[in-house]
């Protein structure tokens, strides 16, 4: 072994130690975290929960809820997308036809939220919304159909959650991607 080929071999396992011990310039274990965030997979209707929030009524028929995921596994997950949506009938079956559309604007977003990755920790939430309209003040057609429950399936998994709650709407539910974090 030539001394040039030498050095160059003690450099390179220099570095591995380096990229080993994980050390960044402000003393933080930057090997862990890559690794941390490889690991975070997809999240699995077996990790998450669904709590819908309340119902918000504005001027006009305009209602909003906030949905969200809670990852209630010991290891971090992701989600990215829109979440499926279903309205319900009394038989707990979907009604036919297309009742909802995604949106990357929502009736409350300032500019488009297009769909990101977002990360679960343990026992932490991401949210998404959804808005409708209900007939409200001066609304003069029939009243609005309503659905006693609803079926919300995370991004990327195919076994829903169904939850009791009543939707009247005349128009397609709005559904927003999921989002880093649950309001207030």
């Amino acid at each position: 072994m030539t001394m040039k080929q030498a050095i160059t071999l003690v450099l390179a396992l220099s570095f591995c130690v380096y990229v080993v011990q994980g050390e960044n310039a402000k003393g933080k274990n930057a090997v862990k975290g890559a690794v941390k965030a490889q690991a975070a997979q997809q999240c699995t209707r077996e990790q998450l929960s669904l709590k819908a929030g309340d119902e918000d009524a504005a001027m006009g028929g305009v209602r909003s809820v906030n949905y969200t995921f809670t990852n209630t596994s010991s290891t971090p997950c992701t989600l990215k997308g829109y979440p499926g949506f279903l309205l319900l009938n009394k038989a707990g079956q979907p009604v036919p036809g297309k009742h909802t559309v995604n949106k990357a604007k929502m009736f409350s977003d300032s500019d488009p939220v297009p769909p990101t990755l977002v990360t679960l920790e343990a026992g932490k939430t991401a949210m998404f919304l959804i808005y409708y309209n209900n007939g409200g003040a001066g609304y003069t057609g029939k009243p609005c159909p309503t659905y006693p429950k609803v079926r919300v399936t995370a991004p990327g998994t195919t076994k829903g959650f169904t939850l009791k709650q009543e939707l009247q709407t005349c128009i397609k539910v709005e559904v927003s991607s999921i989002r880093a974090s649950a309001p207030e």
